[in-house]
């Protein structure tokens, strides 16, 4: 057997990947915001929620401000 100790992560390698990730999820987020969304906290939830926004999906003003609903555009 060997005794290696597994491989660990740099701390720049961490660090990258966190950026790496957060840039694509703001990317994502973007797509949220052009269907009428606020950017934040609203468009980075609906990421996690529900991904990309499909053609029926985005934001629409109400009483309260804005909200998600999947008749967006009809």
């Amino acid at each position: 057997m060997s005794d290696t100790a597994p491989r660990r992560l740099s701390r720049s390698t961490k660090i990258v990947a966190v950026l790496v990730f957060l840039i694509g999820w703001t990317a994502l987020a973007s797509g949220w915001t052009d269907k009428g969304c606020d950017y934040v906290p609203q468009s980075y939830t609906l990421v996690l929620v529900h991904g990309t926004p499909d053609a029926n999906e985005g934001c629409v003003e109400d009483a309260y401000g804005t909200s998600y609903t999947d008749r967006y555009g009809s």
